[in-house]
């Protein structure tokens, strides 16, 4: 008995509990990595081979390191944007609608003030950004909060009016009629982000790197981030405690709908230059794929993002270098966020069945 005890107390402890996250993760990764083996053995290849090729063109070649920087870029600042609303304890699905308004906001905008040099290009098209992000989340936060409608519902529908309003608008109202492609007014590129020495990689790597600092901080550290866990882990203690649960849920979904619009206008102002018609670059399952893989940690997100912008990078680059199609980094992605999500799985079945046996 004493031994069991003991044995429970260990198991509970502290540094148990910090332990079991990271160790939950690295198994995910090593099982992502060995399904991914057996797909390339199956389809001919030498999964040894592909992942020396892969590590070899987005990691140790420089070229390659800034892409994969680039491509983590956006996948920083997303994977933000999905915390906040999962520390609410709602889901933002609407990541990619609400980068793709953002995204078209900023390009109309930064338009507008070109002639007006390049800080009053930058701020202008964040702001818009911004502005344009919060406000394709505002629908589904009043519904979530005033009447309690799913917010999963509401995003997805407003993802799919999202990629068709904008593809619709840019291809009449506010297409440049200077050149064949529907595509808004180019932005040029010596007002767009400054690019960090002779790199490819931007200025926007440092807004995501000071963004993910300042919400890590803001969750762990301020009243407000304290108040807003609570409401993501117990609702009904939260309104016990007085704690205004719906502001909580209506601020997180507008916030984050924000955080998403900063992305899509960190698209036009460093790579793009321009909203072209029919581009979705699909951020949202990759964020939330994100999200689990740091364990909602602000801090991992960062060498989450830069472990998921190497597979985009690998996506592009692979089929060349070996054959690989890239549907197949695809499915690490998708192996990846299963093998994070079993133990969840696991461990809400083992207490289900713990309080029957009580009962």
């Amino acid at each position: 008995m004493v031994a069991a005890s003991v044995e429970s107390i260990r198991e509970t402890s502290p540094a148990a509990m910090r332990s079991r996250p990271v160790l939950e993760t690295l198994v995910a990764v090593v099982l992502s990595i060995v399904a991914g083996s057996v797909v390339l053995l199956i389809t001919g290849h030498d999964p040894v081979e592909v992942y020396r090729a892969l590590i070899e063109r987005a990691v140790l070649r420089p070229a390659g390191l800034e892409e994969t920087v680039v491509r983590a870029t956006p996948l920083m600042i997303t994977g933000v944007a999905v915390l906040i609303a999962v520390r609410a304890g709602i889901w933002n699905i609407g990541i990619d609608g609400q980068v793709l308004v953002a995204a078209l906001a900023a390009a109309v905008a930064a338009a507008l003030v070109t002639d007006a040099g390049r800080p009053v290009v930058w701020l202008t098209a964040t702001v818009a950004g911004l502005v344009a992000g919060a406000a394709w989340a505002l629908p589904a936060a009043l519904l979530r909060a005033r009447f309690g409608v799913n917010e999963i519902v509401t995003t997805i529908m407003f993802n799919y009016v999202a990629l068709f309003l904008t593809a619709w608008l840019v291809k009449g109202p506010l297409r440049d009629r200077s050149v064949v492609s529907p595509q808004t007014e180019l932005i040029p590129r010596e007002l767009r982000l400054v690019s960090l020495g002779d790199t490819r990689t931007h200025a926007g790597i440092i807004v995501a790197l000071v963004l993910v600092v300042l919400v890590g901080w803001a969750l762990r550290r301020t009243v407000a981030g304290l108040e807003l866990r609570v409401v993501g882990e117990n609702p009904r203690a939260a309104a016990v405690a007085l704690i205004p649960v719906r502001a909580y849920l209506f601020g997180a979904l507008v916030v984050s709908g924000a955080v998403g619009g900063l992305a899509g206008a960190n698209d036009i102002l460093s790579t793009k230059g321009t909203f072209q018609a029919e581009w979705d670059p699909g951020y949202g399952f990759t964020a939330f794929a994100l999200v689990f893989l740091a364990r909602r940690s602000a801090w991992a997100l960062v060498p989450g993002a830069l472990l998921l912008g190497m597979l985009a990078y690998g996506a592009d680059v692979m089929p060349r270098a070996a054959g690989i199609d890239p549907a197949f980094f695809g499915v690490i992605e998708g192996t990846l966020l299963a093998s994070l999500a079993a133990p969840v799985l696991i461990r809400g079945l083992l207490a289900r069945r713990t309080r029957k046996e009580v009962r």
